[in-house]
């Protein structure tokens, strides 16, 4: 089932660290049926991180499903995340990759391999991820990768 169709009417919000006084920039754009999720990383100001996330809606999928991504990316280290609940003390739950510069990549991800945190802390208290509660997925780049990023997503699926 493909959870992502590339849209240029999906409402893509950017979370930045200026929540936190930092200057990052990020955005998600369209080209060529792409999704492209750039911006530029600043460790001024305490800085560090920048995301994007969509709300979706999950339904008819076993615990067990994968999710795939195919992405190219820049050679830097990314999170896929998802979010239970829209409110804001709701922790994300996100699991890292790495992508080859210039190279087509998928990823397979189990919801066991998804980690929760909240403001970059580990919540180790956690409920499991459950599918059906999935409200929002997104992509985040942190880790003091400090400079311009470029990550293409093509898709994003469920795997029965």
């Amino acid at each position: 089932m493909n959870l992502f169709k590339i849209n240029e009417n999906d409402s893509w919000q950017s979370v930045n660290d200026g929540v936190m006084g930092g200057v990052s920039k990020s955005q998600l754009s369209h080209v060529d049926k792409l999704a492209v999720f750039s911006g530029h990383v600043s460790l001024e100001n305490n800085g560090g991180f920048a995301s994007v996330n969509r709300r979706v809606f999950v339904s008819n999928v076993r615990d067990e499903t994968q999710v795939s991504i195919r992405v190219m990316g820049d050679g830097k280290r990314y999170q896929f995340r998802l979010k239970a609940g829209s409110e804001k003390g709701a922790p994300s739950y996100g699991v890292g990759f790495t992508t080859e510069a210039n190279e087509w990549q998928t990823f397979h991800f189990k919801l066991s391999e998804f980690k929760a945190t909240l403001r970059g802390k580990k919540v180790l208290d956690a409920p499991p991820l459950n599918w059906l509660e999935v409200k929002q997925l997104g992509f985040l780049i942190s880790d003091r990768q400090e400079g311009d990023f470029c990550l293409l997503i093509d898709s994003i699926t469920l795997d029965e």
